[in-house]
């Protein structure tokens, strides 16, 4: 390069460097692993520059959080990791996922110095309560970040221009110190342009949040998420780095969430087997409600919230073997808690006398699960 060219771009450099700003950082050090190849002169001049700066995990002093102008309500929810954050229950393939998310976040150093970056971005989508604001959270956690959460409540405006307004102001504000932003129900916010139904002022929002999300600085890591994937814009797909589709949790999940909840084990994957496209928060709740129930009603805790599962069971709930024998359990133990001999729920549900027995005894943990 020009050497009168070369040193004109180490000014800027070095005048971009007292701004500061760790996208800053990154850039130049992949601007050095990208011209090494070539220019290695220009690479050795402005590693300098960048050597022994800053990790990309270090917090910049505490920055004011954005409010809406007119309200003065703050615009996003912060919480900052804290001990003892419940860990999601995820399918192995996404937990594969979210791991490799967090090794690369972990590793940005390494990254950087090989011109790479790691994942800035990830769209996480599935029905309500299967995980995805409880992984957001988690990754925050694991990654020693503040995670910054959208307040639609705020952010929407009745005035034109406002909320456009807002929702920039949360998107640059989150990329000026290291943090986990969520951006929740983004299906609000990032709607198919080709919708009549919106303004013009959110078809335009849409643009904004396609152009920031190419841009978005590797400091900070950027998750959305939607419960209804196909109302979101095409275009949006694409941005980003990692797409995460959660399901309906599967038994095996199911029963992890109720063991870990104290329920002992062969009432776990009973319930768990008769509770087919039950997300996991709707079976937390079921548990607390049982045990709320146990205590003001008198009721055994394993009665009330088999009572729960024996109502909350799919009248679709396919007829395999284990849902069938799952929902036998379940009948047998209620027939028993209502006070019906053996011999009567044998003949009730169609199996033995022995069977009533053995399935009442496993269910209140006298024999062995497998019994």
């Amino acid at each position: 390069m020009e050497q009168r060219a070369q040193e004109e771009l180490l000014s800027l450099f070095r005048d971009a460097m007292k701004v500061g700003g760790a996208a800053i950082e990154m850039r130049l050090r992949r601007f050095v692993s990208l011209v090494r190849p070539f220019d290695e002169a220009l690479a050795k001049a402005v590693a300098p520059l960048v050597t022994g700066t800053r990790s990309l995990r270090r917090e910049p002093p505490e920055i004011a959080q954005p409010v809406d102008a007119d309200t003065k309500l703050p615009l996003v929810r912060v919480e900052h990791p804290t001990p003892g954050r419940a860990t999601p229950l995820l399918s192995p393939s996404l937990q594969a996922e979210v791991d490799r998310i967090v090794h690369e976040r972990r590793s940005a150093d390494r990254l950087a110095a090989a011109g790479l970056m790691p994942v800035r971005s990830v769209l996480m989508s599935g029905p309500p309560g299967v995980g995805k604001t409880m992984t957001a959270g988690w990754l925050a956690q694991r990654l020693d970040l503040p995670l910054y959460t959208l307040d639609l409540a705020s952010v929407m405006s009745s005035f034109l221009g406002k909320t456009g307004a807002n929702v920039r102001s949360v998107l640059n504000h989150a990329q000026e110190r290291p943090c986990v932003l969520l951006l929740d129900e983004f299906d609000s916010i990032a709607k198919r342009r080709d919708d009549d139904t919106d303004v013009g002022e959110l078809k335009r929002l849409v643009t904004v949040i396609l152009q920031t999300i190419d841009d978005w600085t590797p400091t900070s890591l950027l998750v959305a998420a939607t419960n209804h994937g196909e109302l979101l814009d095409q275009a949006v797909w694409r941005r980003f780095d990692v797409t995460l589709p959660f399901d309906m949790p599967a038994r095996e999940q199911r029963a992890a969430l109720l063991s870990s909840r104290d329920v002992v084990r062969p009432v776990a994957e009973a319930v768990a087997a008769v509770t087919d496209r039950i997300p996991l928060s709707a079976l937390s709740r079921a548990v607390d409600t049982a045990r709320k129930q146990a205590l003001l009603e008198g009721r055994e805790f394993e009665e009330a919230l088999i009572s729960w599962a024996a109502s909350a069971m799919p009248q679709t709930t396919g007829s395999t073997r284990t849902t069938t024998k799952g929902r036998r359990d379940i009948d047998v133990y209620l027939h028993h808690c209502r006070g019906l001999s053996a011999r009567d729920i044998a003949e009730l549900v169609g199996t033995s006398h022995m069977t009533v027995v053995r399935i009442v005894k496993r269910l209140k943990g006298e024999i062995d699960a497998g019994a």
